[in-house]
């Protein structure tokens, strides 16, 4: 049985031989009246509110053949799935009206924009994110967490929007980060303390990782304590999953939380290795290397947190977190010539972290994990033939080796990933 792991969720599959249990039996056809066929239409409708899924039923009747479950399980698993289905048309319906509906007024509002007096777009505002925080502390009294979540998410959206109002009523021009670290003085609190699902958690990372980096990126050719403000950006996805164990912080939320970072975190590790082609004076080492300290520093607490809440997956953290640091480091704070040797030695890092990220998924049962650690090294090895061969893989026999190449990187990745996934 794979084991679940605390930040990537694991697909359910089910390796069962798909057996039929009765045979098909040929009916003679017959043609309904309308208004049979109305009614066995709002019948079948009825019933597939309170059934499960046919695809369970089959996997049901499957594992149930195959000895892997017993008659009366197969029956309460039924039954569990009937009460906690939910009427995912209904809410798609409204939905969709919900969305026209505030799109209709949005147009309405900003075809007569300049005509609406400023006090009352300010008065409005306040008046909607007012409802909108009484909202969640009422759907939290009453122990409904979906709208106590969809709430907080709205308040959210209005406060970031109400930033943006005041910014405009009152002519204030700035550089982005301000407005967003702005709000995650003001949002991060509640998102924290009432945050209940991933929704809430994946939006509240990526905003909290987009004001430093916006931070950063507005002051990059900054020297002195401006190195370090970027540093602080570069340490955010370690500071997420610091905070992601806080003993208040729910668990799907901390969850989406630290996803965000460690993909964040692994994707910027990765960008970063293609440092080692081009040439890094040692000025700009050095540069790099106060940046980094921050980063490292961060990484290296939050993987000892994270082996101490988390203590069943405690050899993957460090190949998570610090590796891909000290990847990034390597690559931008040491020094190294524009030649083939550093290229060579870039690749190596690049295959070491995600070899490791693949190796310690593979122990620790998290499937998805593995599979994307070895996509990272086919694409690797792929770009690595567009780099060896330039513009001779854009001709025709570069075309059609390229092509074997990637079919090859493709087929090789689902045998490993098949053969992983089998694997008890």
């Amino acid at each position: 049985m794979r084991k679940n792991a605390p930040f990537m969720q694991q697909p359910d599959g089910c390796a069962c031989p798909n057996v039929r249990t009765t045979a098909p039996v040929e009916r003679p056809t017959r043609k309904a009246s309308p208004g049979s066929l109305a009614k066995k239409l709002a019948m079948r409708a009825t019933d597939r509110q309170t059934r499960p899924r046919m695809s369970l039923n089959r996997k049901l009747a499957a594992w149930e053949a195959a000895g892997l479950i017993s008659e009366a399980a197969a029956t309460e698993i039924r039954a569990f799935e009937a009460r906690e289905r939910r009427p995912v048309a209904l809410w798609a319906i409204v939905g969709l009206g919900l969305l026209a509906l505030a799109l209709g007024i949005l147009l309405m509002v900003s075809a007569n924009w300049d005509r609406i007096p400023d006090a009352l777009k300010l008065g409005t505002h306040i008046a909607l994110a007012a409802a909108a925080a009484g909202t969640v502390w009422w759907a939290i009294a009453q122990s409904r967490p979906w709208l106590a979540e969809a709430a907080l998410f709205m308040l959210g959206a209005l406060v970031l929007a109400g930033i943006a109002l005041q910014s405009q009523v009152y002519q204030l021009i700035g550089p982005l980060w301000q407005p967003l670290l702005l709000w995650l003085a003001l949002m991060t609190p509640a998102m924290l303390l009432v945050g209940q699902t991933r929704l809430t958690g994946h939006a509240w990372a990526l905003l909290a990782i987009a004001g430093p980096l916006a931070l950063a990126t507005e002051n990059a050719d900054g020297k002195g304590i401006w190195l370090w403000a970027h540093g602080a950006a570069m340490a955010t996805p370690a500071v997420l999953v610091i905070l992601s164990f806080l003993p208040r912080i729910a668990a799907a939320f901390a969850t989406a939380v630290r996803e965000t970072a460690i993909i964040v975190l692994l994707a910027a590790a990765s960008i970063a290795h293609f440092g080692w082609a081009s040439e890094v004076t040692p000025a700009e080492a050095g540069e790099m290397a106060v940046r980094f300290v921050l980063p490292v520093l961060a990484a290296v607490a939050a993987t000892l947190l994270s082996r101490r809440r988390a203590p069943a997956y405690m050899a993957l953290w460090p190949p998570l977190l610090v590796a891909p640091v000290l990847a990034a480091a390597l690559a931008l704070a040491v020094p190294h010539p524009d030649v083939w040797v550093s290229r060579f030695v870039g690749v190596l890092l690049f295959a070491a972290v995600w070899g490791w990220i693949a190796r310690e998924a593979a122990r620790a049962g998290w499937n998805a994990l593995f599979a994307v650690a070895v996509a990272a090294i086919a694409i690797r090895i792929f770009v690595i033939y567009i780099e060896l061969f330039g513009s001779l893989a854009a001709t025709g026999g570069g075309l059609i080796a390229g092509g074997a190449l990637l079919i090859a990187l493709a087929l090789v990745w689902r045998r490993l990933v098949s053969r992983r996934t089998a694997m008890p």
